[in-house]
């Protein structure tokens, strides 16, 4: 069996020699600020955005006109719609936390969360083995419980009590806390749930909340949305948002997030106010806009 090909390790400088050579402009001042940028954000991941700025995928010899500031600001527009995607996420789901805990808490015993008949038996196969998915979800939970080091957990753990939804519900993983949604046996509770955000039905309402987790872990681990294709768990858009006729933009997409994104917050919040800055910073750079509405592999 032949060995892996390795690949030595480049010192900046070399990375800097091998820009030059696929033809990227490399005055002093342009040199300078390349150098930082691969101090702080390492080949690797600024790759991921020059590469859309390259003529040839095997010689990756850059695109005439490209240069560091290009790179520098693509990577900036990107970070700080990142940003402002996870301080979207952030009212979402502090709403769905807060909504379900109440409904849940309100309507049944707020101590029978883990009780495995909550939630409906279904299950899955993953790998050929069958996957029981509410235990697996019980046992979530628990999890998240036992590893919480809130104060306000603390006093249950020391006695041996089980804290209460409401309480709970502020340290349950994201995904928990939509698996609880999608799992629930009361319907009632995840109609309300569903109307609560504007959405026709739970499936639907399912579709947006699992995708949306998805996206919430691309934005902690400060991944790229800008030309995105591997979008595991794609939204559902809701008719009325589709006002572009070319409706490919919403399949699949970094666009269909922000679409839904953008809606959701504005229905929680009742106004416009962050659908605006995020529409806002998306139009500051109409060149990037294709890479959220038509992403690809280059």
């Amino acid at each position: 069996m032949p060995s892996p090909r390795r690949k030595p390790a480049l010192t900046i400088n070399d990375q800097l020699a091998l820009l030059a050579t696929r033809g990227l402009p490399l005055p002093p001042s342009d040199a300078d600020q390349m150098t930082r940028l691969l101090a702080d954000r390492s080949f690797s991941r600024l790759a991921e955005y020059w590469r859309h700025f390259e003529t040839d995928p095997i010689t990756h010899h850059f695109a005439t006109g490209t240069t560091v500031a290009v790179i520098a600001d693509v990577y900036d527009y990107d970070a700080t719609l990142r940003r402002m995607l996870t301080d979207g996420l952030a009212i979402f789901e502090i709403a769905l936390r807060s909504r379900l805990g109440y409904q849940i808490s309100t309507a049944h015993n707020p101590y029978d969360y883990l009780d495995p008949a909550s939630y409906i038996p279904q299950t899955v196969r993953r790998a050929g083995t069958v996957v029981a998915l509410r235990d697996e979800l019980v046992a979530d939970l628990r999890r998240d419980l036992d590893r919480s080091k809130e104060d306000f957990i603390a006093p249950y753990r020391r006695r041996g009590d089980l804290p209460p939804l409401w309480s709970a519900m502020e340290v349950l993983s994201m995904g928990s806390v939509s698996k609880m949604y999608r799992l629930l046996v009361d319907q009632q509770i995840r109609r309300d749930i569903t109307r609560g955000f504007g959405y026709p039905n739970p499936a639907f309402a399912e579709s947006v909340f699992h995708s949306l987790t998805v996206l919430r872990n691309v934005c902690a681990h400060h991944a790229r949305i800008w030309h995105r294709t591997s979008i595991q768990i794609a939204p559902r858009v809701l008719n009325r948002l589709k006002t572009d006729p070319d409706t490919s933009i919403y399949q699949s997409t970094p666009w269909a997030w922000l679409v839904v994104l953008a809606d959701l917050v504005d229905t929680i919040r009742g106004d416009h106010v962050y659908s605006d800055r995020l529409w806002a910073h998306v139009d500051t750079r109409p060149q990037y806009i294709d890479g959220l509405t038509h992403p690809s592999v280059v």
